[in-house]
């Protein structure tokens, strides 16, 4: 082969690599024995925020961004993976590390990197490959907390079950029940109830996420439906704090009852936790073209924008409330039931005066006659 072509078809196989290089999705880098950064690709300069220029203008420990353990806590300089690199004189793979950009935004990553060598074997650097994993290391964080949340919360009720039937049965025992026992018996139901809610909601986030569950529509008056609804839960709604204003001749809807009823009591149970005693709840509907928007208002601290975007997702619950319980499935199992029905779910909060969450629901013109 002439050297001319030789020399073509390495310039070529040179720009093909480039592009290979600059279109992955993992951040690479590649730094010489002294330290210096003198490759970096597009997904690094996405991932560590600074362009290219300002990366190879630096050394790996005189950088924008700081290097942290996971918990956030600055990561010695032998931690590196250029350190571990230049002491092994070997691959290091799988190193979990957290960086804090210049823009206050922390990326989490998994590292893989190896020595790089020249011609005569010589140690002469490292390559990183470094993948942005924070999603999925949120999720994870949102699975663990959601477990530690279910065992403390699954605890709670059947330490009150067991003692109160320890009790009961110390008293049968004897042959000298009395009125307290009827107590017992209704803590033991209570704590019961509790328990089988949230395996309840575990199971039915199951059924709806694996499409393993059916509608059954028909037509339902909304009005007639949420004020049934309230004096057949009056013992766990309080009907006194809620405040229907649904216009008489509002549409119907095509719903399925029993999951209607399920929005509702999420809905309704969580404004009513979260708002100061005494406070109303408000619940309004109103048609837009072909829908139903029904708000459900309460007075209680609101909502931090950045956790208005996460409510309706699995597991999440809101940072430093103390009162609340459950499995984090409520407003999740929500969202998916109003979907099902070809409606939309969202919320309006402002901190310090309430929140309003909003759901559509299909009108229908197929009223029982």
């Amino acid at each position: 082969m002439p050297p001319e072509t030789s020399k073509i078809d390495g310039a070529v196989r040179l720009a093909q690599l480039e592009r290979i290089l600059s279109t992955a999705t993992d951040g690479i880098v590649a730094i010489d024995k002294q330290g210096r950064y003198f490759y970096a690709n597009e997904a690094a300069e996405r991932i560590l925020g600074i362009p290219k220029a300002e990366i190879l203008r630096r050394t790996f420990d005189q950088v924008p961004w700081k290097i942290t353990s996971l918990k956030g806590n600055p990561l010695p300089l032998e931690e590196t993976a250029f350190q571990k690199v230049l002491q092994a004189q070997s691959g290091v793979y799988g190193i979990k590390l957290a960086i804090e950009r210049e823009d206050g935004q922390r990326v989490i990553t998994l590292t893989n990197a190896a020595p790089l060598y020249d011609a005569a074997g010589t140690f002469d650097g490292m390559v990183a490959v470094f993948t942005d994993i924070s999603e999925q290391h949120e999720i994870q964080e949102r699975i663990n907390a959601f477990h530690h949340t279910l065992a403390h919360d699954l605890r709670g009720p059947l330490t009150v079950i067991i003692g109160h039937a320890e009790i009961l049965k110390e008293v049968l025992g004897t042959g000298r029940a009395d009125s307290g026992s009827l107590q017992n018996l209704s803590e033991i139901l209570n704590g019961a109830e509790k328990m089988n809610k949230m395996i309840e909601d575990l199971v039915d986030s199951a059924r709806l996420e694996g499409g393993q569950f059916t509608l059954a529509k028909t037509a339902v008056d909304l009005k007639r439906f949420l004020l049934t609804l309230l004096h057949c839960a009056e013992g766990a709604i309080p009907a006194d704090r809620l405040a229907v204003e649904i216009p008489e001749d509002l549409p119907w809807v095509a719903a399925d009852p029993d999951r209607l009823e399920r929005i509702f009591q999420n809905l309704l149970s969580n404004a009513l936790k979260f708002s100061p005693a005494g406070s109303k709840v408000i619940v309004q509907a109103r048609r837009a073209d072909d829908e139903i928007i029904v708000s459900v208002t309460d007075k209680g601290k609101g909502i931090a924008p950045e956790d208005c975007s996460h409510l309706f997702r699995r597991y999440f619950q809101v940072k430093g409330e103390q009162s609340a319980k459950g499995a984090g499935l409520g407003l999740y199992i929500s969202r998916l039931l109003v979907e099902a029905h070809g409606g939309h779910i969202w919320v309006v909060s402002k901190v310090g005066e309430g929140s309003t969450f909003h759901f559509t629901l299909p009108v229908t013109n197929d009223i029982p006659g």
